[in-house]
């Protein structure tokens, strides 16, 4: 299976001081706040209840793990333009329901406070696909979920058959994506939060490892409101 043939490619018009210092300030962000939640255990861990110590440390941890996302994101991108060569024939994937349940011990730590609520439909058929592609798309959609769901508010997987393809969603209880700005969040350095974490990759990376597994991508509303993020792998012949 080819990469597809990007004439646009994602780094353009980017030079790569330009691209280190994206990367670099980003970086900096999330380890100033690591940082300064270290010091205020060292500062004031007598004081501090084991509950709020307990607390500090969940921070902590989630933000090490958006930081593992965005360098994740980075590496992505660089791969993505490669072109004029040959990705290795991706093999079936016949337990997608398994490879699913696998993935959420992983995705778990990402959503923190928001429970993951995964419904996988019985007898799903085989799908082609790349098992760390598909981890880094749901990694992005669960990361972006936490973004804009009220706390503790769960975040709904859901996983069923349409037609030939297998169709993956992500949704949210947040207030949902703009109908005019649901495709343009696909885009390279677009952000749906001023002031968020993270360069605006994360989704124009999901869509290119979408496509280059064949399938499609795109948002939408969740059937209680929120926004619904989906992403299909074609199911192999019968």
């Amino acid at each position: 299976m080819a990469i597809r043939d990007t004439s646009d490619d994602p780094l353009a018009g980017l030079s790569a001081d330009e691209l280190l210092r994206v990367l670099g300030h980003e970086i900096g962000n999330l380890v100033t706040i690591v940082s300064g939640y270290g010091q205020m255990l060292r500062d004031h861990w007598e004081s501090l209840a084991d509950e709020r110590r307990l607390d500090i440390v969940s921070r902590m941890n989630r933000q090490i793990d958006q930081l593992r996302v965005l360098i994740d994101n980075f590496q992505h991108l660089r791969w993505l333009t490669v072109t004029s060569q040959e990705l290795p024939a991706l093999a079936p994937v016949a337990d997608i329901a398994g490879l699913l349940g696998a993935l959420a011990d992983d995705l778990a730590p990402l959503a923190d406070d928001h429970p993951l609520e995964i419904d996988i439909e019985r007898g799903l058929p085989t799908v082609v696909a790349d098992r760390a592609s598909v981890q880094h798309v749901l990694m992005n959609l669960v990361v972006n979920a936490t973004k804009f769901s009220p706390p503790a508010a769960p975040i709904a997987i859901d996983v069923r058959r349409q037609d030939d393809e297998v169709c993956i969603s992500v949704t949210d209880h947040g207030v949902g994506i703009p109908a005019d700005k649901r495709d343009r969040i696909f885009g390279k350095f677009v952000r749906l939060q001023d002031g968020g974490i993270g360069v605006g990759l994360g989704l124009f990376i999901c869509r290119a490892l979408v496509e280059t597994m064949g399938g499609r991508i795109w948002a939408g509303d969740g059937p209680d409101g929120g926004a619904r993020l989906s992403f299909t792998l074609p199911t192999t012949a019968d």
